[in-house]
């Protein structure tokens, strides 16, 4: 009852306060403004209601000329746009002529448009039946200006000027343009007993106004000593006391159309002004005695009927604004059992019976989410875990407590020491904390990772994910893990990788015998053969050169993922093994016409490498970089040894080529991956990147692509300048230090 009485009280004063409080300033405004008004009355004199009237017709002509500048700077807007479209290259006529009726279409005062070949003749032009006055156009074009307007003419009553624009290449674009717009909004400008409003052109003639009769004969009012002295000035003019068209007395303003030259005036007789003086003060006087009167009696009555109003309003609105209030809170805390009761039938009885309705509708829907979100969780086949900021267990699926024997999962408890706890009779387990606290570690990155869950004989691995969950809003509600079973897919990679490897060891001696016959052939040694044979044989050898460097490849990965493959380091100059290979490919390069070029800043000096190895990766980088790069196009091999990789060289291969398509950038390194690109060719076998990778990470280096499709891409690798072998291991001495 409290919170009841206290809402009523504050409502029932802000009613008060809004009805009362703002009416009795305007009152009492009202009537002050009214009393200093009557007794200003008197001192009213010709003079300043000479400069009243000057005042409003000089603001009424000024904004009216602003009006017209306005709506043909608006035009010298968009015309170059419109020219630039009309004019575009490549187009055909159907393409113009379709563009042209867009653009005619859409300019809702134009009357035609056409593309002039010269001021005469018109090579395009929409409607197809229009006709242009030549002379008109020729005068308008001489002195080749960018563009120009014409004198207003008149098509029956009608109102119109001509606009050319200059095009590239000599043309013009010709628009015929209706005046009716503006001729309307003279017509429309509300306007005092005697008082024109009309516009002259550049040489004082009437071209616009709400006579029909006085716009079609164009007269030159010039003579006029308003207008004489604006065309002499070009300049804001108002006039106070002149003779106007046969000689009556006039008081009148005139501004410039700026752009056009014209000038837009306002005038009325000076009869016709004045005459209103003496009936405007006897009227004010009256009026205002009546309103002060009027002003006190209303400032009462309303203000006792907004007292009374307020009060029951505040009363009868107070009591189920609070009933609906209590049960907002009931559903805020999600309790959902007791509807809410007005006992009124207005709007606020509609709003709490649709508030009972979305109660009981939220009730059905929490239930249902509740059971969607169990039966979504209880039936996906991997492992699911949710987690808070803190790594308490938000929940989490059967299938997650099978993969870490931990069935004691509970909501709250911490799961980093809940699968620790389970380490202790399943040791995989170990692995899996270790792993999944690393994730966590990870912030809002989405990362993943693999777990070896092998137990005793039954080998099992895990590819663990986490990701960030999200709200609508982009709000952290904490992470999910999920636990995929992957071990099928391993023992098939093994499966694959010794297939490839015990193939590809038996194909080789085949193929190395294969191609000491082809040379004994080549070289005569088995007898002379003929040029064609000869032919035949050089393809038949290329051909099994590179088959055996397919096979070489295979082999040399397989060696390089188990650790079998030796480095043989030695002090090596990187920059002269880019030189050479820069200088091996560029006759080739050359006849691609593509621009091959080699930078090093300075002197990098030697580092221990395996010398083979390094210029096989940069040979493979160089001959890809070619391979995608396009006639025209350039690859540049550079070598930089500064702060940002300090204690490393890079050396990275750079081209201007097709670029690789976004997703794929990530996968370029993997086995037998080629990129997916239909507009090429595939060739080789995918491993070469893969290779690179290998030999890179032999040295303890890294290896990397960036890439913008299109654009051309970038792959680069840094390698330690301090390696050192010991005891047949590599490692960094800077290790040791």
């Amino acid at each position: 009852m409290k919170r009841k009485s206290g809402f009523f009280r504050k409502f029932f004063l802000v009613m008060i306060l809004i009805s009362v409080i703002p009416l009795f300033f305007m009152g009492l405004r009202a009537v002050i403004i009214n009393t200093k008004l009557s007794g200003n009355v008197e001192k009213i004199s010709s003079n300043s209601l000479e400069t009243a009237i000057l005042d409003k017709q000089n603001r009424l002509s000024e904004w009216m000329a602003g009006s017209i500048d306005d709506y043909f700077s608006g035009l010298l807007r968009n015309v170059p746009r419109m020219a630039e479209n009309i004019s575009a290259k490549n187009m055909n006529s159907e393409q113009r002529r379709r563009i042209m009726i867009m653009e005619y279409n859409t300019g809702r005062e134009f009357l035609a448009l056409a593309i002039l070949e010269n001021p005469r003749k018109a090579r395009m032009r929409i409607p197809d039946d229009w006709k242009h006055n030549a002379d008109s156009v020729a005068k308008l074009a001489a002195g080749n200006p960018k563009f120009a307007f014409s004198e207003v003419y008149f098509i029956g009553e009608a109102p119109v000027i001509d606009f050319i624009y200059r095009l590239v290449g000599g043309e013009y674009l010709y628009i015929a343009i209706s005046l009716e717009s503006i001729l309307s909004k003279i017509k429309g400008t509300p306007s005092q007993i005697g008082e024109e409003v009309f516009v002259v052109s550049s040489k004082g003639e009437i071209i616009l106004h709400p006579d029909p009769d006085k716009m079609s004969d164009r007269k030159d009012i010039s003579y006029i000593p308003l207008i004489s002295e604006f065309l002499a000035s070009r300049s804001p003019l108002s006039k106070g006391d002149f003779n106007g068209i046969k000689n009556i007395p006039m008081i009148g303003s005139i501004s410039p159309v700026r752009l056009l030259g014209w000038g837009v005036v306002v005038w009325q007789t000076k009869t016709t002004a004045y005459a209103q003086v003496g009936m405007v003060k006897n009227e004010i006087k009256t009026t205002s005695r009546q309103l002060i009167r009027q002003t006190y009696t209303q400032i009462f009555v309303i203000s006792l009927a907004a007292f009374w109003i307020a009060f029951a309003l505040a009363k009868s609105i107070s009591r189920p604004v609070m009933e609906l209030s209590r049960g907002a809170e009931r559903v805020a805390a999600r309790d959902f059992s007791a509807s809410v009761k007005v006992g009124s039938n207005d709007e606020i009885g509609a709003l709490a019976e649709i508030f009972n309705q979305m109660m009981d509708e939220l009730k059905k829907y929490d239930r249902m989410q509740a059971d969607k979100l169990d039966a979504l969780v209880y039936s996906i086949k991997d492992g699911l875990i949710m987690v808070d900021h803190n790594g308490k267990i938000v929940m989490a699926n059967e299938k997650s407590r099978s993969i870490l024997n931990t069935p004691d999962f509970l909501p709250g408890e911490d799961l980093l020491e809940a699968v620790s706890r389970s380490s202790d009779t399943f040791q995989p387990a170990a692995n899996a904390a270790e792993i999944i606290s690393a994730l966590l570690k990870e912030g809002e990155e989405n990362t993943k990772a693999e777990i070896d869950m092998s137990y005793e004989d039954m080998p099992k691995f895990y590819e663990v994910s986490r990701y960030a969950v999200l709200t609508r809003d982009k709000i952290n509600l904490g992470s999910i893990i999920t636990l995929r079973d992957v071990t099928l897919e391993k023992e098939l990679a093994k499966m694959k990788d010794d297939f490839l490897h015990s193939i590809t060891h038996d194909l080789r001696s085949p193929m190395t015998s294969i191609r000491g016959f082809l040379e004994l052939l080549l070289d005569g040694s088995a007898g002379e053969i003929s040029e064609e044979q000869k032919s035949f044989l050089k393809i038949m050898d290329e051909s099994s050169e590179k088959l055996l460097g397919m096979i070489n490849n295979l082999l040399d990965v397989s060696k390089l993922e188990a650790g079998k493959m030796v480095l043989n380091l030695k002090e090596t100059d990187l920059s002269k093994i880019a030189s050479t290979i820069v200088d091996f490919f560029y006759p080739q390069a050359k006849s691609l016409k593509i621009a091959l070029s080699f930078r090093c800043a300075k002197d990098p000096g030697k580092i221990n490498v395996d010398e083979n190895l390094i210029e096989r990766v940069i040979t493979n980088l160089v001959s890809n970089a070619m391979k995608f790069t396009p006639a025209g196009g350039s690859v540049t091999v550079e070598i930089v040894d500064d702060a940002p990789t300090a204690g490393f060289l890079t050396v990275s291969v750079k081209d201007n080529g097709k670029g690789i398509p976004e997703g794929e950038v990530d996968r370029v390194f993997e086995k037998f991956h080629q990129v997916a690109d239909t507009a090429l060719k595939k060739t080789g076998t995918g491993l070469g990147l893969t290779v690179c990778k290998y030999i890179v990470e032999a040295h303890l280096g890294v290896i990397g692509a960036k890439s913008v499709f299109g654009k051309g891409s970038q792959f680069h690798f840094h390698i330690p300048k301090d390696l050192i072998k010991e005891n047949g291991e590599l490692r960094r001495k800077s290790d040791t230090l």
